[in-house]
């Protein structure tokens, strides 16, 4: 039996993936919602809150989602969201106007998640959502400011949905495809609201509500992890790519 008298890096354990992301997402400020039992919180069988993995923050269920939520223990765990049914949560408040964010999910659909996260600073004002239907992943403002699209391609496992906005520049990516374009989106100097998987506490939005299963959630309120040049960034963005290659 070979035996080496030394401590291995972490990069050089089988499945230390999880364990980077989470360090990296620590070190970046950011948030880290998993579908797991353990940071569910629950009312008897009614889910009344998703804790953020180290206990940070719960997001609460969104205005519509009375007793919506359902979760599945997999493996790999999932939220699940059903069409035309507020299945969402939200992080209210989260910062004082907008400046700059990162969304990340990694889920799993047939092609119609509809809505799967949204920053929203008043229904009066503005509001940045990730989106999928008709074979697109698409970020875009409700303004109708900007919009970009990434098509659907075949994946063996989760898709990983990537957006990011610096206050210059939108980012949208998609299981290893990026695009990018100018955006000076208006009405962003507001308190915002993060949402998960809805767009807003309004009800009677069914046709943005699509059927998904979302495994993780992953918020950066004040940093635009694409394109960034800060190596704390950089990092964050590769261990969460090889996050999703090794463990969906």
């Amino acid at each position: 039996m070979l035996q080496i008298a030394a401590k291995l890096p972490p990069g050089a354990l089988i499945g230390g993936d999880a364990e980077r992301l989470a360090e990296a997402v620590l070190r970046s400020g950011g948030a880290r919602f998993i579908a797991r039992a353990v940071d569910l919180v629950q009312d008897g069988p009614a889910i009344t809150g998703w804790r953020e993995e180290q206990g940070a923050t719960v997001a609460l269920p969104a205005g519509p989602n009375t007793g919506n939520s359902r979760f599945d223990p997999g493996p790999p765990g999932a939220m699940l969201c059903r069409e035309g049914e507020n299945c969402g949560f939200t992080l209210p408040g989260f910062a004082a106007e907008v400046e700059a964010f990162t969304v990340a999910v990694v889920y799993r659909s047939q092609g119609e998640a509809r809505t799967l996260a949204s920053v929203f600073t008043g229904q009066t004002r503005n509001m940045i959502f990730l989106s999928e239907r008709d074979g697109m992943v698409q970020v875009a403002d409700r303004q109708a400011t900007v919009g970009i699209s990434l098509p659907l391609r075949p994946v063996p496992g989760a898709r990983l949905a990537v957006m990011g906005y610096d206050g210059r520049r939108l980012h949208l990516g998609l299981d290893g495809q990026w695009a990018e374009a100018a955006a000076a989106i208006p009405g962003l100097a507001h308190p915002a609201d993060f949402f998960i998987g809805c767009r807003s506490n309004r009800a009677g939005l069914a046709k943005t509500l699509g059927e998904s299963r979302l495994h993780e959630v992953l918020f950066w309120p004040d940093r635009c992890l694409p394109g960034s040049e800060d190596p704390e960034d950089r990092a964050a963005l590769a261990a969460l790519h090889a996050h999703v290659r090794w463990s969906f």
